[in-house]
């Protein structure tokens, strides 16, 4: 999650999905077609297309210069040949996503510990993940949900904001997970969070973690995953999300007996040496699965 409520400022089914080829012309309530840019309409059945659940919208400051979750996502996948659908599940049914390659759920500035009516709704589509036809990928809040849905838990993290630039460690299972192929651990990564995932749900496979977060990432299913951090994040998003929260996050520290004095400053410094393309290939091998697993002459 980008994470917790404004009151603690954190990142978190109907019918409706789109025919073959009737994505642009009659989305789903709620939804939006994002085609890319310079793509002729007439080709645009023939793109792959990933369903973007976005959860809520990040703060209006970070929104001014790097948009909303659902581009972030975008941006970072830019490199492949996509076309996007995005439903904000905090104001709208989620579409059936049969005709999507993939599914995107985004981080939040809710929490999962302050539970709103739309997040019924959420847990009920990620309990039939399996069954929705195309991989899953929860991020931040949507690792969250998806933990605590399929009966995990999550708690107010005893070590505080997680934030900036950190270091995640794969386990032994992840070396064999496919959303994981060509990483090396320990893994540079960015986070933003105040919740994390306690305890996994039944059947859940931990792969990945380190001391702020001991669950960073899991498998729920055969093609369903959950990640604590932000593969699909820049050093600039982080830096503008910690410059906003910087009486936040000194008075949290304090309130731990941490140093607070340049708190800011060292996280800030941390992002100038991140390079954010070893985390990217999370996504990179997730649009490979989503791929893969595509029928033969099965339109998007």
């Amino acid at each position: 999650m980008e994470n917790a409520g404004d009151g603690r400022l954190g990142l978190l089914a109907g019918p409706g999905a789109p025919g073959a080829g009737a994505a642009e012309s009659q989305p789903a309530a709620g939804t939006r077609a994002e085609p890319g840019r310079g793509v002729p309409p007439t080709i645009l059945h023939t793109r792959p297309r990933i369903l973007i659940v976005r959860t809520g919208s990040t703060a209006p400051e970070v929104q001014r210069d790097h948009g909303d979750y659902d581009r972030w996502f975008k941006d970072a996948l830019s490199g492949h040949d996509l076309a996007f659908d995005v439903c904000d599940a905090t104001r709208s049914a989620i579409p059936d996503p049969s005709f999507h390659a993939g599914i995107l759920v985004t981080g939040s500035v809710k929490s999962v510990l302050m539970p709103e009516p739309w997040m019924e709704a959420l847990g009920a589509f990620l309990r039939k993940a399996e069954r929705l036809g195309a991989p899953l990928l929860g991020v931040c809040f949507g690792c969250q949900m998806l933990a605590q849905a399929r009966g995990g838990r999550v708690v107010l993290s005893p070590s505080g904001w997680e934030i900036g630039a950190v270091e995640v460690a794969l386990t032994e299972t992840a070396r064999l997970d496919p959303l994981f192929e060509g990483w090396r651990s320990p893994i540079p990564a960015l986070a933003t969070h105040e919740d994390r995932v306690e305890r996994l749900p039944p059947g859940g496979v931990p792969l990945a973690g380190n001391a702020s977060a001991p669950i960073q990432a899991f498998r729920a299913g055969e093609r369903v995953w959950g990640v604590q951090f932000h593969p699909e994040a820049t050093p600039g998003i982080l830096r503008d999300l910690i410059l906003l929260r910087r009486d936040r996050l000194e008075a949290g520290a304090r309130a731990r007996g941490a140093a607070s004095e340049g708190l800011v400053d060292r996280l800030l410094e941390g992002l100038e040496r991140f390079d954010p393309r070893p985390a990217r290939h999370l996504l990179d091998n997730f649009v490979r699965l989503c791929l893969r697993d595509r029928e033969p002459g099965r339109i998007m």
